[in-house]
């Protein structure tokens, strides 16, 4: 039997850089809509919502006929939002989205959950990009990332590891916002002890590596533009006008709902 593949969008006002970042708009679009679309256009998907604790992202998600989930406003972190929500929005494996992540291609959401087609035994994976700035390596706001001969992750860190003593012998990786889970062990993780490494490199993946779960390292090419700051809306507004292949996308999914 095919098993259904959920979206959830994790939204909420209160971002300490960019309060009511998700409503933020970006051309003709509130930025958590320009995700929620490109969503949509992933044939891998069954369907997409967006989890939530304000009222005001309920609304204008709903208004433009898309599905929205009221959860608690008490939750620490996106992955018990996600867990809430799928008590109602019912499904096998579930899929995270990022809401600030409004250039996001689509496509690689296929690679994402295809390895839970070909092994259920898979739990939880994590789409990686390659770092290739050795500044990156020392931004401790990107998570780096190790990954075994297996493709499983070994290791979060927000340190330049591993240390190179031999440069170019291995490729660091960088850890994004989309990440899958089997919809039991979302559950499962979500009611874990809090881990020492989790808690002192402050990334919550730690918990599942530390409790001896394996992560599936998911490799895409191309690093997405996110929204961190106000200014970054404009640089994400002046790509969709100038890049041909975002801007085929954009006029795609206006068309939605």
């Amino acid at each position: 039997m095919k098993r259904k593949v959920v979206a959830i969008i994790p939204a909420r006002m209160a971002a300490s850089r960019f309060p009511g970042k998700p409503l933020a708009r970006i051309l003709d679009l509130p930025m958590v809509e320009h995700v929620r679309r490109r969503a949509l256009l992933c044939e891998a998907l069954d369907d997409v919502y967006v989890a939530t604790c304000d009222k005001a992202i309920f609304d204008a998600v709903t208004s433009f006929g898309g599905k929205a989930v009221m959860t608690k406003d008490t939750h620490l972190r996106c992955t018990d939002r996600v867990e809430e929500a799928m008590s109602k929005a019912h499904g096998d494996i579930v899929v995270i989205l990022q809401g600030d992540e409004p250039l996001f291609d689509s496509r690689i959401i296929g690679e994402l959950v295809e390895p839970f087609h070909k092994d259920h035994s898979v739990l939880c994976a994590n789409v990686l990009t390659p770092i290739t700035r050795k500044e990156d390596l020392y931004d401790v706001d990107i998570v780096k990332a190790l990954l075994d001969r297996k493709g499983n992750v070994l290791y979060f860190s927000r340190a330049p590891v591993p240390h190179m003593r031999v440069e170019h012998a291995c490729q660091v990786y960088r850890q994004t916002g989309l990440s899958a889970f089997a919809a039991d062990f979302l559950k499962t993780f979500s009611r874990l002890e809090p881990t020492p490494l989790e808690i002192t490199e402050s990334v919550d993946f730690l918990r599942i590596l530390e409790h001896r779960y394996p992560i599936k390292g998911i490799i895409h090419a191309k690093t997405s533009v996110g929204v961190d700051r106000p200014d970054d809306v404009g640089i994400v507004e002046d790509i969709l006008r100038s890049d041909a292949g975002q801007q085929r996308i954009y006029q795609e999914i206006l068309t939605l709902k």
